[in-house]
């Protein structure tokens, strides 16, 4: 079997993103700084990675189930990079057809990775 070159690979990233990711969201990642607290708890900061992405209220709970525990799953997102991990969370910031989820924040609860196309991310709302 042959794989396909890299040149070819990112020519399908920018059309998949050029034709799919038409909303934008922010990933929140919480990185320990080194240091702790009063009470030896480590001093936890935010960082916000902007996203090109493709956002959805309606996913599909056949295809989560088994990434995730599919009645928590509330939404998804699909985007190309940074690589998430479970427990990130996701702050939508803009539409293109709708202001209903505009900072809203979901957290990230499955993970599928789609190769040369990104990841695809299953999501539940967060409490603030």
């Amino acid at each position: 079997m042959r794989l396909a070159s890299p040149r070819l690979v990112a020519q399908l990233q920018r059309r998949a993103a050029a034709g799919f990711y038409g909303d934008s969201a922010f990933l929140l990642v919480d990185v320990a700084d080194g240091t702790y607290d009063a009470y030896n708890n480590p001093v936890v900061t935010t960082t916000s990675v902007p996203l090109e992405c493709s956002f959805s209220d309606k996913p599909s709970a056949e295809s989560w189930s088994g990434y995730a525990d599919i009645e928590n799953v509330e939404a998804e997102i699909r985007f190309k990079a940074p690589t998430p991990t479970k427990g990130n969370r996701v702050k939508v910031t803009g539409r293109f057809d709708s202001e209903t989820y505009t900072d809203k924040t979901f957290e990230v609860i499955g993970i599928q990775d789609r190769g040369a196309f990104g990841f695809v991310c299953a999501l539940k709302a967060t409490a603030v």
